[in-house]
Formats: structure tokens, C-alpha cells, sequence
């Protein structure tokens, strides 16, 4: 799965004469149960369609189309859907983790549906943490509650094992006091000393995990008390990005677990949009560092002002939306957010689009 960066170094290679391709690949789906599938119908013919038109604009078809078809020739389906992008001398697929809608397009890359899955399924980890042991989860928030998750298999964290052999050799080294202290005192000064140690390494783990993979926000659970002891190793920046700290027991299944932490992941997904969109609305009519409507914002980016440009998801691609304006965006080193719900409704009642600015119009 592509990530932002990703997906603007990949605009920055394509050009106005870029061939867009969204396919529903999902073999579920009764119409590509046939002995051709309706999607494999619907490219082939979108690129007899675009043939003439395309040979008139530039040079480069032949080799777009040569190698869209050698693609499909050696192509099967192993998602629901398929994002596929060809220009002069290059093509990148991406699958998707769900069935999109047959799209079809020749000129500059239609990318709002890509920011679309990016923006649905966003990856959250969250980390169950208790005094003998660690569980990571890799889990994809979607409008409906998680899709998918993993639990990720983090080398070295074999915590319980670390922590039993440790009791192991203090039972073996007799009950006699040492340094004038109790057997029991040293054992337990022992198990405060390796569950510190167990506390650090999964914040170091976390720390990596997040930056390896950019996720933005995560969850902690498990003990309360060794949630927090984790969460007070992490750096201050890393702190802020944890939503919430929740009892989930480490002995739930990945199902259980994700269930706990939905509501949460969703609550805060919705109020991080309106906030975004309140945040630049107060700033627009202000006159400091926002715009609303069209106007405003093509202004802005024409001036190459926007920071961050938010859109109503299910407006995108329709009247009134110009599906190149990330483009646009991405151009003056701008973000993307689009927006659902409630900050969605509030955005159409305030000019359909917005942008944050680096400084004010």
C-alpha cells in the first residue's frame, strides 16, 4: 500500500499525458466471475477509446499502451481493487484493500480516489502492555470500523520468556539475603529492574515501529500502570500522538481487541476533522491563514499558499470540485485532508473547499 510521500513522488514523475486506471478487481463480484472479467472489458475498451485522442497529444501513447497491456498480460488479482498509472517511459500499479468503482482517465493523474483510500484506511498501531508482556497490532481504520489488522511479530520481544527465566534464577540463587538486604527484597527489586527494562524496549519499539511507518496515531493498553510507564519513556512528540490509554486485557483475541479500541479510533477521527475544518474556518473569516470557496482557494494555490487543502471526500471528482486540485496542492508543498460527516456538511455550508495557509492572503 502506497503512503502519501509516496504518492507525491509519484506525481512529480507523471505528466499531462498520464493514463488513469481504477479497477474493480474484486473476484467476489458476480461480473468478474465470467470467463473474462468485466474489469479486463472495461480497460481494454477504455484504451481503444482513448487511442485517437491520445496520438494526437503526444508521442508516448504506444508506449503507455504497450505497457499497460504487457501489465495485464501477466496480471491476477490479489486485492479488490486495482489503481494503475502509466505515462512516458513508466507504470505503477497500486492495489487497494477494497472494491472501487471502474475509472478511467488520459491527461494528468487522477489521484483524489488514491487520497481517498489513504485517508479511510490509515493505519493505527496499538501496543498492550502489561508486566510480563507486549502486544503489537497493526490494524486499517475504514468508514466502518477497522478492516483488517496483523499482529506484528516485533524481533526480540520475547518478554515473557525474559521475565520467567529472570524469577527462575533468583530461585535458584537461594533465599539467603545479599548486600544486607531480604531474599524477597531483592527478588522484587530484581522484577521492578526487568519490567523497567521490558518498558523501555517496547518504547523503543514503538518509537521505531511509528517512524518506519509513519503512523500518525496509536493506542495503549493492557495494565494501566504499565500503559502509562510506557507511554512516560516515549518522547514528548510521541506522547501527543496516543489517543487513548484503554484496559483492554492482553488476553483478548485480535477481533476482541479491535472491537475495544473502534469507537475510540472513530470518535477521534471525526472530531480531528472538524477541528481541522473549525480551525480554518476561524482563520479564514479572521483574515489570517485560511480560505473558503473556490475563489479563495484557487487564489491561494495559484500563489502557491496552501499548506493544507481540505475536501469534502464524496464531493471530490463531482461538479463544482476540480479533480486536479491536489495536484495543485502538492505542488506548493501541500497536504490534502478530505473530510467526512459532520466536517464535511459544515465545509459545504462554507464554500465546499478550504485551505490552511503558510502565511496569511
Amino acid at each position: 500500500m502506497i503512503d502519501l510521500a509516496g504518492i507525491k513522488e509519484m506525481v512529480a514523475q507523471t505528466d499531462e499525458h498520464t493514463l488513469t486506471l481504477y479497477l474493480n478487481v474484486d473476484n467476489t463480484t458476480p461480473e468478474n466471475q465470467a470467463q473474462t472479467p468485466a474489469w479486463r472489458i472495461y480497460a481494454k475498451n477504455k484504451l481503444f477509446e482513448f487511442e485517437t485522442a491520445a496520438k494526437n497529444q503526444t508521442n508516448a501513447w504506444n508506449d503507455i499502451r504497450s505497457r499497460v497491456e504487457a501489465f495485464f498480460e501477466q496480471y491476477s488479482p490479489s486485492s479488490k481493487g486495482l489503481a494503475l498509472f502509466a505515462w512516458n517511459g513508466a507504470l505503477q500499479t497500486i492495489e487497494l484493500p477494497f472494491a472501487v468503482d471502474n475509472q478511467a482517465s488520459f491527461g494528468n493523474p487522477q489521484i483524489a480516489p488514491l487520497l481517498w483510500v489513504l485517508d479511510e484506511f490509515e493505519p493505527y498501531l496499538i501496543v498492550l502492555v502489561d508486566q510480563e508482556k507486549a502486544r503489537f497490532f497493526v490494524a486499517q481504520l475504514g468508514s466502518v470500523g477497522f478492516r483488517e489488522g496483523v499482529e506484528v511479530d516485533l524481533e526480540g520481544y520475547d518478554f515473557v520468556e525474559r521475565t520467567t527465566a529472570a524469577v527462575a534464577t533468583q530461585g535458584q540463587s537461594g533465599s539467603g539475603a545479599v548486600h544486607g538486604g531480604s531474599g524477597r527484597d531483592d527478588h522484587e527489586a530484581m522484577l521492578d529492574e526487568h519490567r523497567a527494562r521490558m518498558y523501555r524496549q517496547v518504547a523503543t519499539g514503538i518509537e521505531n515501529y511509528v517512524n518506519q511507518r509513519q503512523i500518525r496515531r496509536f493506542f495503549l493498553g493492557g495494565s494501566e500502570q504499565s500503559a502509562h510507564a510506557v507511554k512516560n519513556l516515549l518522547p514528548s512528540k510521541l506522547q501527543d500522538t496516543v489517543i487513548a490509554t484503554l484496559p483492554i486485557p492482553l488476553r483478548l483475541n485480535q477481533t476482541e481487541i479491535l472491537d475495544a479500541v473502534q469507537p475510540k479510533a472513530i470518535d477521534y477521527e471525526r472530531k480531528e476533522e472538524m477541528r481541522i475544518v473549525q480551525e480554518v474556518i476561524d482563520f479564514a473569516k479572521a483574515g489570517g491563514r485560511g480560505a473558503l470557496g473556490m475563489k479563495q482557494v484557487m487564489d491561494a494555490l495559484t500563489m502557491q499558499r496552501v499548506e493544507l487543502l481540505i475536501l469534502p471526500w464524496s464531493e471530490v471528482d463531482g461538479e463544482g470540485v476540480p479533480p486536479d486540485l491536489p495536484l495543485r496542492a502538492f505542488a506548493s508543498g501541500g497536504n490534502v485532508e478530505m473530510v467526512h460527516g459532520d466536517a464535511a456538511a459544515l465545509l459545504m455550508r462554507e464554500g465546499g473547499v478550504a485551505a490552511r495557509l503558510y502565511y496569511s492572503l
